[in-house]
This record gives structure tokens, sequence and C-alpha cells, in this order.
């Protein structure tokens, strides 16, 4: 519906689709980074800026994903926020020199493809078949317009390019595949002993509690929030207010009738006679006036037809051609079907095939909606085309009053009689309503908006709306209050402290047992020792950090028994004992899982693109600052 906007706008409408867009998908997917700004940048990657706001941003996903991982909350041993940003910055760059090396090595995605690849997606078919409308909603609810969804899908096609090459340039040798099986289907003789996160037997203190809300205040910050003022173009809503008259009804109605018509079909039979080069064309005139006749006597047209027709088609159907529309016939036999009525049979009809006679068996179609049938949909078309050209009218205004008035919305619903609406408040990460959209927040972020005071560009939400906003409030980031965020605090530090008495305790038996002066039964005391028999390196049952350990530790001799330790997510600390190491001979099951070669190839590929990723990133010149430093 707005295309006319993009298509004919020019000036500060132009500006609709337009962003800066960096698309990671190395090994993390695609995401669209906050631009812009004149803040100082947390690095730069051969002259190109990664802004503190970018990297905000994609510490939030990565934040998410990680969450994701350990089922909703990160552990208190991975959260530590610097370390985490300087994770999700390490990610940024090494997403920018590959998309460099990308870009410069030729590969591309051309708009053939790219089209074959959204047409080919199931999220925009509907009924089977690619839908341009539902194609245009699903991104407007995500914050996309086609343009910028399109760029990140072609870059990342472009990046998967790459990634296939080296996948399909991978390869294993026949040692390695054996060498492979035999590590795969090792199995080691495990026992453990635990030693559980203490929680219960520690006290936190007022100053303990004091010192760690000043020393990790950066935990305890609320995000900085707004408010927006915007006024928004909506399509359906000036549809709304629009009458049509009842002339214009009836005038459009007059315009549409053949539109408003079905076709006509006619059900037809025939019998035809050919004319040859070597036949009397009088001897075959003779022939179809006596069937004619034999059928005006009461004879059977289908039996006639069935014996006389040369049609080879039709013939053994009984002459039978099925529906016929206008157009699907040549003339003289169309002006004799359309001449007839029903069960009448035309006299004979010469045309270029020969001689027909025509048996009309049926009727449908030819009907003509009725003004009352057709009203709604035709005040909706009249409707839809008023609103179009008046939301391009208003569009225009809105930017022009807008840019040339930036430091309120006042004007532009003064003078365009537009209603000013106020959001609630939200985070560059996260809002509700009309900041549900992550292009809006990106908008209310910018500097333009957030430090400039001015009004945004105008913004296409979607095909049908457009908004313009301008800054309501702003709440800076500020620390939440000890007395919030205190029970949190207490709950942290015995986690932490618990954990330390555990692995305390746990260290003081493992030395013991590495030295050989005990045994695991005789240090285990009031624990009690779990004997986990022989396990493979796919064994659920045994948590995966000491699973992990296990196959890390060196083999056991047949006087010696090997000993090593895991701090596991949780906070308790297990001792594990190796005591023996054999190798699963039962081929039969390595036979069901995935082929070893295709496995082993699948893991030398990935670990080749990573290869190339570090080189890369040695390679390019990057200045980097620490992210402590920034706070």
């Amino acid at each position: 519906m707005l295309q006319a906007i993009r298509d004919k706008t020019s000036g500060w409408i132009a500006y609709l689709i337009i962003g800066l867009i960096s698309i990671p998908f190395a090994l993390w997917g695609i995401n669209s980074y906050l631009g812009g700004g004149e803040e100082k940048p947390v690095a730069i990657v051969d002259g190109d800026e990664i802004t503190p706001r970018q990297l905000d941003y994609a510490y939030t996903r990565y934040r998410e994903r990680l969450a994701s991982v350990f089922g909703g909350r990160i552990p208190e041993a991975f959260n530590d926020e610097n370390t985490l940003k300087e994770q999700a910055l390490s990610q940024i760059i090494e997403e920018r020199v590959l998309l460099k090396y990308i870009n410069d090595n030729g590969y591309r995605v051309g708009n053939t493809n790219l089209l074959a690849n959204i047409q080919a997606m199931q999220v925009f078919q509907q009924d089977g078949k690619f839908s341009n409308e539902l194609y245009q909603n699903q991104l407007a609810s995500q914050g996309y317009s086609p343009a910028m969804f399109e760029q990140e899908l072609r870059r990342s096609q472009e990046m998967e390019q790459l990634n296939l090459a080296i996948k399909t340039s991978a390869f294993t040798v026949p040692v390695e595949v054996k060498h492979f099986n035999t590590l795969k289907n090792q199995q080691r003789k495990l026992r453990t002993l635990t030693f559980k996160n203490q929680t219960d037997l520690v006290e936190v203190s007022d100053q303990q509690i004091t010192d760690y809300y000043n020393e990790q205040s950066a935990q305890f910050m609320e995000p900085s929030m707004v408010k927006l003022d915007y006024i928004e173009l909506n399509l359906d809503t000036i549809k709304k207010g629009i009458q049509i008259t009842e002339d214009k009804l009836l005038e459009r109605y007059d315009q549409l009738r053949d539109q408003l018509t079905t076709e006509e079909l006619r059900t037809a039979s025939h019998i035809l006679l050919t004319v040859g080069e070597n036949d009397d064309e009088a001897a075959v005139k003779l022939k179809i006036d006596e069937l004619k006749q034999r059928i005006t006597q009461g004879e059977d047209f289908s039996t006639l037809a069935r014996e006389f027709s040369q049609d080879k088609g039709s013939a053994q159907d009984g002459g039978d051609l099925g529906d016929v529309e206008r157009g699907a016939m040549v003339k003289p036999f169309e002006t004799a079907l359309f001449a007839l009525h029903i069960n009448q049979v035309s006299e004979p009809v010469k045309t270029q095939f020969g001689w027909h006679i025509i048996k009309l068996n049926g009727l449908s179609g030819g009907d003509t909606q009725s003004f009352e049938q057709a009203r709604t949909d035709i005040e909706e078309e009249l409707k839809a085309n008023q609103a179009e050209s008046q939301i391009y009218d208003l569009a225009e205004n809105l930017a022009s009053i807008g840019y040339e008035e930036p430091d309120s919305l006042l004007p532009v619903s003064e003078q365009l009689d537009l209603k000013i609406q106020t959001t609630d408040w939200f985070t560059s990460a996260k809002g509700e309503g009309l900041a549900e959209q992550e292009k809006i927040r990106q908008i209310a972020f910018s500097d333009d908006v957030l430090n400039q005071n001015r009004n945004s560009e105008t913004i296409e939400l979607s095909d049908s709306s457009i908004v313009i906003v301008h800054l309501n409030q702003h709440k800076p980031s500020e620390k939440k209050s000890m007395d919030s965020v205190r029970e949190d605090i207490i709950e942290t530090l015995k986690r932490k402290a618990g954990r330390e008495l555990a692995q305390a305790e746990g260290k003081k038996i493992l030395t013991e047992l590495q030295a050989h002066n005990n045994t695991l039964d005789g240090v285990a005391g009031s624990l009690s020792v779990v004997d986990l028999g022989f396990v493979d390196r796919s064994n659920a049952a045994v948590e995966r950090d000491v699973l992990s350990t296990a196959f890390a530790m060196a083999k056991p001799t047949v006087e010696t028994t090997v000993f090593e330790a895991v701090a596991e997510a949780n906070g308790d600390y297990t001792i594990i004992e190796l005591s023996e190491v054999r190798v699963n001979t039962d081929e039969s099951a390595d036979k069901a899982k995935d082929d070893p070669a295709k496995t082993l190839t699948s893991a030398t590929a990935n670990h080749e693109y990573r290869a190339l990723i570090k080189s890369l990133t040695k390679q390019a010149d990057i200045m980097r600052f620490a992210v402590k430093d920034l706070q």
C-alpha cells in the first residue's frame, strides 16, 4: 500500500528503511545491532567502529542465549558482567573481520536466488504458497523492513557460501577414522565422591553485603529508560474516517460490471467429420446432413458420435467436450455453440477442421453480482484508494514539518490535526506496545532522539503504518538501592562461600589421594562413594562436568588408580576415581549411529572454520579497549 511513498518520495521520507546493520552469522546466528551516535567506540576493526550501544545490544542477546543454555538462569560462576561483555565484544570483532573477508573475496548472492530462498520459507507461506502480505506483516512484527531483512539474509547466505566451501573441502583418512572410533567407543570405570555446596553453613554479615554491593556496582544498575511521544499515520484509521457517497458507489459498480460477471461456460458435445485432401467434400457434407437428420428423428447423439465422429479425443466419450468458455474454440464453432439453447443441436457447421454437429448439454456461470452483493467490496476499494492518497500526502507533510521544527511534535499535531500519543517506559532491550518493535527502540536511544532531543525521521512500521517519535522523558541508568538487592546478594555470597568450603575440603582429600596415601573408601567418612561402573562418553546418567573430566584424565595402570576432581556448576566439588579403561568392541551398536567418517569430517571442517576466523582476526588492524575501563 505504501509502495507509492517508497517510489515517489524524496528527502526525509527516503530514509524510512535506511540503517546501519551488522550481520553476525559465523557461529552465533543473525542479529542486527544498534548503530549511530557520537559515542566513543569500544573497538575499531580495520577502521570500522564498534559503539557501546552495539556492544550493549550484543551483550543482552549473548546473556539471553547463555541463560537458555542453563535453563533460564546463568550460574554465578559464569555471570560476571565484564567477562560476558568481553566475550560478546570478541564475537562482534570476529564477525566484522569475517564479513570483510567475505566481501573482499567476492562471495555474493544474486537477487534471483535471494528471492527464491525467501519464497521457500515456510513462515512466509499461506496455503502452500508465498504470501507477500504475510511476508510484510511478519517482518513488521519483528521490527524489520523488507530491505533490512533482505540485506541481512543476503549477507548471511554469503557467509554460508564460505562455510559450505570449507565443509565440502574437508576430508579424513581411514587411520583417523579408526583412531576416532577407538576413542569414541572407549569406556571408563568410575567411582565418585561428592562434597556438596555447603550454603547452609554460611553466615553473611552486613559488612560483606555492603562490600559486595559497592565492589559489584555494575551488576545492580537499572538500565536507562525512556518514554516517547509519537504520532502515527495508520491506513486503517484513515479509512474509517472516509465516507463514500451512493453515487460514487453506483458509478464504480457500473465500471466493474464486467469484472463482477462470472465467465459463462457451456457444456458441449460434437460430431466431427474431417475433410482430407483426397476426400469429396460434397460427400462429407451429405454424410453430416444425414447424421443431423437421424438426430432430429430421435437417434441418440452420443451413440452416433461414438460411431461416426472422427475427433479421436472426444468420440469415445460420445463427443463430450466438457465446459467450453468464449475464446476456446474457433470462431464459427463458438458462434454456433453460444447461439444454442440447452439440449438444442446445431445445423452442420464448417471449420478448418471439417464439418461439425454441436449439441449444448448445459450452462453455468455468466451471473453478475448485484449492487448489494458487491457494495461492501466496492466501498472498501474506494476507501483504500482515497486513504492511500491521503496517507501519501500526510506522510510527506509529516516528514517535512517534523524536520523543519525538530524540537517538538506539537507543530506536526496542530498543522495536520493528528493526535500525539505516549508510550510506557521501556529500555533499549525490551518494551511494550509501540516499543515492542526493535526499530523503535533503536531510534529512541539514538543520539538524535535521546541526546539532541530532536524529532526522529518518519518510521515505516508496516505496509500500512508510519510514525514519527520524540523523547518525552528519560531516566538515566542508576544504581538499585541496596535494600532492593539485599536478598540476592546474600544468596550470591552464600553460594560462593559454600562452594569455597566444599572445594577446600575436597582439594585436601584429593591431594591425599593423589599422593597414594589413601583410598576413596578410606577418605569418604560419612559421605557415600558412588560406583558408576563402566560408562561411555554419551552416558546421560552422569553429570556432564564429571563425564568431561573423567574422559580427559590420564589412563590408570595395573598398579595405580587415577584421581581427579571437578568443580560443578551448582557449587559441588566431585572427586573422580578412574580405575580401568576399555574399548567397546560391539560394532553393531556403532553401526546404528552416525557415520564416524562423516562426523569426523564435520568436526574437521568446524575446526578449519574457526582457524580461519582466528587467523583473520590476528591479521586485522584491531584497536580494542577493556570493557571495565568503559564503565
